[in-house]
């Protein structure tokens, strides 16, 4: 039978938490004349003195260090736990420790987190989507890095360099905006970019083209997983402004070369009847203006798209440019036509003045370029050949610049010449519209 021969008890080892103390009293018994120690912890709970026993130092600490912390924080009620809960929160513990994680902030980040998924979606299943959508095999880049190497790639690429200088206002314009890394950018921070934008519904739609171009970018150089593309497509597609594709009536367009002073009709012309781009014409040389050979030479260099391509000259078109061709030489040596229209406008509502007709005449923005196509594919009702002829796709003349106009305006809109302008049949402006 075991006796209790003796025993001795040392200073005891305090655990505090602020106001609260809780003591580990180390005992040394002896039983059967072989010693061994027992440590118990000591506390109150309100007016009542508490005692449980350890037969390991380790495991009097942890409690005691339990117990001052819930005596502290006012939670008596956690000193009730069976040792089914306290083990629970011992382990939970214990698996925290790694992360620096304090149990009840790891509680605020998950319910925090819960909270923002839907319904019967997991934790875990969200980290998964995140890890997907950014695995660490990814480079990390920033946009603005992504921007310059996307730059970089296209100017090595030969593109012309109107085309480089709008590509590249676009692209720095937004990664001035979005300072961050591209695996961070998501739909909602490209549409609320777009929506603060100041522009026409044009405008945004060409910048999220731009954007669109960056993320495919990213995509083939790895920076981003495929799955990002979606984010473009979650953006809403801007429409464009009513009324923002407007075109010329054949007998605007007689008004116009009318008034022009000689210097500004090839341009008008060219611009009319064979549907070169603003850049195009203001960098054109009469070398390129083959008028034997009937057709008009955009070379590569030249072209907003970066290919060569022939634009047929009609007969009207060859008729206003012979007076003026050179075998070389600039087409054209103003700088800014801008300007040159709104006097050219200007000039238009004079002489409509003088005709008794009060009606001011207006500029329309790219309104050669588009009413040259509109009235082709009237015309010759084939849109691919058009879109070769335009230095566009077929989608795109669809999409942005035709214009439904009826057979008979546009044999009007071609038989627009010099000595013919005033033998046109006079087509009202609602008979140009099918």
């Amino acid at each position: 039978m075991k006796a209790k021969t003796g025993s001795s008890v040392a200073a005891p080892i305090q655990v505090k938490r602020g106001s609260v103390t809780v003591k580990i009293y180390t005992e040394v018994n002896c039983v059967n004349g072989v010693p061994y120690q027992q440590f118990t912890v000591v506390y109150y709970d309100g007016t009542q003195r508490k005692k449980k026993k350890f037969a390991a130092l380790e495991d009097a600490k942890r409690e005691a260090k339990l117990t001052a912390a819930k005596l502290a924080n006012g939670e008596n009620q956690i000193l009730r736990l069976t040792s089914t809960d306290r083990a629970i929160y011992l382990e939970a513990v214990s698996q925290l420790k790694p992360f620096d994680r304090p149990l009840n902030l790891a509680i605020q980040e998950y319910t925090a987190a819960i909270k923002l998924l839907p319904d019967a979606t997991t934790l875990k299943e969200a980290v998964d989507f995140f890890r997907r959508r950014n695995p660490t095999t990814l480079e990390k880049r920033t946009v603005r890095q992504v921007a310059d190497e996307m730059l970089a790639a296209k100017r090595a690429a030969n593109l012309s360099q109107v085309h480089l200088k709008d590509l590249e206002c676009r692209l720095n314009r937004f990664a001035d905006a979005l300072q961050m890394n591209i695996s961070g950018v998501s739909g909602t921070m490209i549409q609320a970019w777009l929506d603060a934008l100041k522009g026409s519904g044009r405008t945004k739609v060409n910048y999220l083209r731009v954007v669109a171009s960056l993320f495919r970018f990213a995509i083939r150089k790895k920076y981003l997983p495929k799955e990002a593309i979606e984010e473009i497509e979650a953006v809403e597609q801007t429409k464009e402004d009513a009324g923002e594709i407007a075109i010329f009536t054949p007998e605007e367009m007689v008004e116009i070369l009318s008034a022009a002073r000689p210097e500004m009709v090839p341009w008008l012309a060219i611009g009319g009847f064979a549907g070169l781009r603003s850049a195009e014409i203001q960098r054109l040389d009469w070398s390129e203006v083959r008028l034997a050979e009937r057709h008009i030479e955009i070379k590569a260099s030249k072209s907003k798209t970066a290919a060569r391509r022939l634009v047929p000259i009609t007969d009207n078109l060859a008729a206003w440019l012979a007076p003026h061709a050179l075998k070389t030489g600039k087409l054209t040596d103003y700088r800014s036509w801008w300007n040159q229209f709104g006097k050219l406008a200007v000039e238009v509502s004079r002489l409509r003045e003088e005709r008794s007709q009060p009606c001011k005449f207006e500029w329309r923005h790219n309104a050669l370029r588009h009413s040259f196509i509109s009235y082709r594919v009237a015309d010759i009702q084939n849109v691919a050949q058009v879109a070769l002829e335009a230095g566009n796709s077929p989608q795109m003349i669809f999409k942005n610049y035709r214009q439904l106009v009826t057979p008979a305006a546009a044999k009007a809109w071609f038989a627009i010449a010099p000595l013919g302008a005033s033998k046109i049949i006079p087509m009202s402006t609602q008979s140009v519209a099918a």
